[in-house]
């Protein structure tokens, strides 16, 4: 018994601290490439691509071996030697991989926590700033970050072997949705999860104070996920 309540404690160690990660800015020195900072096994959410299935709105279902790749925000699959993306990803009903759900909602989203408020992380690698040394110091442009963002998401595929002419600042990036009775995937912020329940705001907007809730925090979110999912529920 003692051994199973390790090994639960464990997981659910390990889980908190995804969810509550934060990534430092990365700068991506020019001459070099995005590989050369990001090895394997962070470029891809499991160690291996794993057995999954796509579910389309069609109705069929398609097994592959799926991954997520955390920098570019796509699910890759394996065909033959190749690595391919999903090209019409407006077909798609939702994805499992392992025992993980993920829907499409102008990016996958990967399902944290089920219910009345369910919960939805997006992981992607953004460009910050593009640097240019000159006589008067860095120099920040935002026409060389669409530029250079144009040429690493070339159809939706990152290219981590393409090297940078210039100094680049990235960053992986968490980002929370929620839905509530499966409606529509909605930022998680305070004023959309204040609409979740419209005749509870006082008393989520109290919960929000009195637990000093970091919406940049996955741990808070699903804490305050349970408790507006417990609102939703008392109202039924």
């Amino acid at each position: 018994m003692k051994r199973t309540v390790l090994i639960i404690f464990a997981i659910l160690f390990i889980n908190s601290g995804l969810f509550a990660q934060k990534y430092e800015p990365v700068t991506v020195k020019a001459g070099t490439s995005l590989k050369d900072y990001f090895p394997m096994a962070e470029r891809y959410l499991y160690p291996n691509f794993s057995e999954g299935k796509g579910y389309f709105k069609s109705g069929r279902s398609i097994p592959l071996l799926l991954n997520l790749n955390v920098l570019s925000g796509e699910i890759e699959f394996l065909q033959s030697k190749d690595t391919l993306i999903i090209a019409k990803k407006e077909e798609i009903n939702l994805i499992v991989v392992a025992k993980d759900t993920f829907y499409y909602h102008d990016a996958y989203l990967q399902k944290i926590r089920n219910g009345p408020v369910s919960v939805y992380l997006k992981r992607k690698l953004v460009i910050k700033d593009i640097r240019k040394q000159g006589g008067m110091g860095p120099e920040n442009r935002s026409s060389s970050v669409d530029s250079y963002s144009s040429l690493l998401y070339n159809y939706g595929k990152l290219s981590v072997d393409l090297v940078i002419a210039e100094d680049m600042v990235v960053q992986k990036t968490l980002e929370y949705f929620f839905s509530t009775d499966g409606n529509e995937f909605v930022p998680f912020n305070r004023k959309n999860i204040l609409r979740a329940v419209p005749r509870k705001g006082n008393e989520i907007k109290y919960y929000i104070k009195t637990h000093d809730i970091d919406f940049q925090s996955g741990d808070d979110l699903l804490k305050l996920a349970d408790f507006v999912s417990k609102l939703k529920s008392s109202e039924k």
